[in-house]
């Protein structure tokens, strides 16, 4: 966590806040695109159908990103009633989020290698403000795989409950559904203790290793 009262803290917060504002945008804004196409046409009247961060930038969860190193941006709130299939609809709503950050990782990796092939990198790391740059590309590159990650964890409210909750028997479902109710709890806790790091971390270096293969090649 980035210490932003400090001088060191700042400096490193400013490093990693367009990173930060990009992978919120491309975020949210995957979660609308792919509700308006299932036919919740709410999402271009909201405003969402853009990249545009500040649409997408809840004020609480930004400032708790900021001190605490772990946030949310404003969610997409979906009609689900607009979609053909309402189930299937709400799952690929819910997974557009996490896949179009770890695709956008998987996406700048190349870019980075295409960079590397033809001698533009050698260029870009011979000054300063190229390693600046240089810098924010790869907590790009990181933010992404993490948004992706977490969001994935098949805890309410995270994405990666409403695609598990797809799958589940119709028994089951009603499980997931009674865990929204403690939605809040659950965010709590995953804020205030380490235990998603068992998750996000061995899933993070696998992903990480793959990208650093590819960057190899």
């Amino acid at each position: 966590m980035l210490n932003i009262f400090t001088r060191e803290g700042l400096i490193a917060f400013l490093y990693t806040l367009p990173a930060l504002l990009i992978s919120l945008s491309i975020h949210e804004f995957a979660h609308a695109w792919v509700a308006y196409k299932q036919g919740d046409i709410s999402q271009k009247i909201r405003g969402r159908l853009t990249l545009d961060p500040f649409k997408h930038i809840d004020p609480i969860g930004f400032l708790c990103i900021v001190l605490c190193g772990v946030g949310w941006g404003r969610p997409v709130m979906v009609d689900d009633r607009n979609f053909k299939n309402s189930r299937k609809g709400t799952m690929l709503t819910a997974l557009a989020g996490p896949v179009s950050n770890l695709l956008l990782a998987v996406l700048l990796t190349l870019v980075l290698k295409i960079l590397m092939m033809v001698g533009v990198f050698d260029n870009i790391v011979a000054n300063s403000i190229g390693t600046i740059f240089l810098q924010m590309f790869l907590y790009t590159i990181e933010f992404n795989i993490v948004f992706g990650i977490f969001n994935l964890i098949p805890l309410p409210p995270l994405d990666g409950s409403k695609v598990l909750a797809y799958f589940l028997p119709q028994s089951l479902r009603g499980i997931m559904y009674t865990l929204e109710r403690y939605s809040f709890i659950i965010l709590l806790i995953i804020f205030c203790t380490n235990i998603t790091s068992y998750i996000i971390t061995p899933a993070y270096n696998a992903i990480l290793n793959l990208l650093n293969w590819i960057l190899n090649l």
